[in-house]
């Protein structure tokens, strides 16, 4: 949902009411000015929810999904959100170049993921392996991986530890990229129905000729 665009909106709708509303109070009612100026303002704050309200009912409907199922989904992506923060940070912490294209490739399908379900909270459903298993999975490995990757005096053990570790996560990269292949699964079927559409189309004016 557009927010800001929305806020404006909103926005401007309230100020408008509420200084129609205080204009009208002032002339019909004779209750001094100061009740009438907050008389003015309570209508314009509960013009301005109202609006909120009707903005988030409409954006809903065209989503195709219900309040109680966005708010379940607007918390977790929250927790997807510091998640992926949190992954972010590590970025900055590995000094092994493999490393870190690992955990790039990691951050950038996470995001990517999120974005498109943050854009439309319908998606959400098509990944949840990633909210509930995958994003999980990626950040406590890759946090104990960059803290026992920056310790001195590391032995044998400690190296294997760390080699299993990138191997475990080059498994994930591609869990990953199977749940955005998911989340793109409805939008690579619209595209297979229009290539056939178009397909057909293109071959009926050739058979026309």
């Amino acid at each position: 949902m557009n927010t800001f665009l929305h806020f404006i909106i909103r926005s401007v709708l309230a100020v408008s009411i509420g200084m129609t509303s205080f204009v009208v109070y002032l002339l019909s009612f004779d209750i001094g000015f100061p009740y009438t100026l907050l008389a003015g303002t309570v209508t314009g704050l509960l013009s301005f929810l109202m609006v909120k309200g009707i903005q988030r009912s409409w954006w809903l409907n065209k989503k195709g999904i219900s309040k109680k199922d966005y708010r379940y989904i607007s918390k977790n992506l929250k927790e997807a959100k510091e998640k992926i923060n949190r992954l972010q940070k590590q970025q900055l912490k590995v000094r092994s170049l493999g490393a870190f294209k690992q955990i790039l490739e990691i951050n950038r399908l996470s995001r990517r993921i999120f974005q498109l379900v943050n854009k439309e909270p319908k998606r959400y459903y098509s990944a949840e392996s990633f909210f509930y298993y995958h994003l999980d999975s990626v950040v406590e490995l890759t946090e104990k991986y960059t803290f026992l990757a920056a310790q001195p005096g590391k032995n044998q053990e400690t190296f294997l530890s760390l080699q299993q570790t990138r191997t475990t996560l080059d498994e994930l990269i591609a869990s990953l990229e199977e749940d955005l292949q998911m989340v793109l699964a409805e939008d690579m079927d619209h595209l297979k129905i229009e290539l056939n559409f178009a397909n057909k189309h293109l071959s009926h004016k050739k058979d026309l000729k």
